[in-house]
């Protein structure tokens, strides 16, 4: 090679050098801009539907399937004398399609009524006998639900929220089928749900994400499906995020934020909010979320948002996860070096507190049935220094289907907005500004 050859060959060299290095400082330079640019997205929980009975007079045969239901808030044996006796089919006198239920509720002397249509339950009230005699409060909508899936999809496709949060719960169970062909709840979640959603955008593809759902795994998820097959077929992105059936915790980040998800547990009629999982234990969860915020804080991340399924703050319903198993202190220790926020369900009602610095949102309005606001179960005894619900302020928990839209910009506090939807009231839509 002669001394002009090398010349341009090194000049080259050069050039392409320089251009490699121009090229990586524009991507990082864009990346710092989308992370500059902020984003939104959607969170919502406790969003099944009750229970599926497509049966005509006599086939198939219910029984197995309230005993089971039954099992969660009593012993089985117990549980089967208790449909035996106590639990009326009604059947439409022409179709022969099951179209009412009446059973027996949580206590003694409550009784629900179930109205059917299709073999979904509809409609749920309960009379409490004892206390209020002849008045059914109503309790659960099918509708409601279906308001919140449809507003949330509406939302994503419209640019309002990048993509969607659970807190867990979407589905009954899967003693009727695990997977989105054979699961009459998963192919309804698929139908309404994750498949209204549009593809995921350039920037979700650059952070890792192939879809735009994602699930803290509830306890209904892996009730009857212990391997979570409904979950992974139904999303199976949140594999490539590390989630197996013996790992059911994962990140991810976007635009400077981190996202974590936990998985507190299958739950116990004897301790319902009781942070039993195993996949990790509590333990090692709690090894795990502390290493991820350790790195988010490392990496100068502002905005952390946690999701599980069980509430660490709670005043009506089941109650909040029992303090030897809270994860409360270890959360609150980020708070002076970045907004945290935590999003729960499970208690299937709206609950809104802020304690040491950490905002916490309790979604249960999404579609379950809302137990809280009966009599008996609207409050719960907790200690006088507990902290305040800011939502519904003291008054007593009614029915509330709703989600919250979350705008983050870097910088600037994190806003929330709700959505929500109150059938028995004179303005039933309304949209409020939280923590404000």
């Amino acid at each position: 090679m002669n001394a002009q050859s090398t010349q341009i060959t090194r000049r080259n060299v050069l050039i392409a050098s320089a251009a490699g290095t121009l090229a990586l400082a524009a991507r990082n330079a864009a990346a710092q801009d989308a992370s500059k640019a902020g984003f939104s997205f959607a969170v919502y929980g406790d969003s099944r539907p009750m229970m599926y009975l497509p049966s005509k007079e006599g086939s198939p045969d219910l029984t197995q399937m309230f005993v089971e239901m039954f099992g969660l808030v009593m012993p089985e044996k117990v549980a089967k004398e208790v449909v035996e006796k106590d639990v009326k089919l009604t059947f439409d006198p022409t179709t022969k399609e099951l179209i009412q239920v009446v059973m027996p509720f949580t206590s003694k002397s409550e009784v629900m009524t179930m109205t059917l249509d299709q073999g979904w339950v509809t409609e749920a009230s309960v009379e409490d006998v004892k206390l209020l005699p002849g008045v059914h409060r109503t309790m659960f909508r099918l509708a409601g639900g279906e308001w919140v899936t449809r507003e949330i999809v509406q939302d994503v496709k419209a640019g309002r929220a990048e993509f969607v949060v659970s807190s867990g719960d979407v589905v009954w169970w899967g003693n009727q089928g695990q997977t989105v062909t054979d699961s009459p709840y998963w192919k309804r979640v698929n139908d309404t749900m994750l498949k209204q959603l549009p593809p995921p955008d350039s920037d979700m593809l650059a952070a890792g994400l192939e879809g735009r759902w994602f699930i803290g795994v509830g306890n209904h998820e892996v009730w009857a499906d212990p391997k979570i097959e409904g979950v992974l077929t139904a999303v199976p992105y949140l594999k490539k995020l590390g989630v197996t059936p013996e790992n059911l915790i994962y990140k991810f980040d976007f635009k400077g934020a981190r996202f974590i998800f936990l998985w507190s547990g299958k739950t116990d009629y004897r301790s319902p909010s009781n942070w039993d999982a195993d996949r990790p234990k509590y333990a090692q969860q709690m090894t795990q979320i502390q290493a991820w915020l350790d790195e988010a804080k490392a990496n100068g991340m502002g905005k952390a948002f946690i999701a599980f399924h069980y509430p660490v703050f709670c005043r009506s319903g089941f109650g909040a996860i029992p303090a030897a198993d809270n994860p409360h202190k270890l959360i609150a220790a980020y708070a002076k070096d970045m907004e945290v926020i935590v999003f729960n369900g499970h208690v299937h009602t709206t609950e809104m507190f802020e304690v040491d610095g950490v905002k916490y949102l309790v979604l249960g309005g999404g579609g379950a049935e809302q137990d809280p606001t009966l009599p008996g179960r609207t409050s719960i005894k907790v200690p006088d220094d507990y902290p305040p619900d800011l939502y519904w302020k003291g008054q007593p928990p009614k029915e509330d289907y709703n989600y919250v839209l979350v705008d983050v910009v870097p910088g600037q506090k994190t806003k929330f907005t709700l959505k929500r939807f109150r059938p028995w009231s004179a303005e039933p839509y309304s949209i409020v500004e939280l923590f404000v």
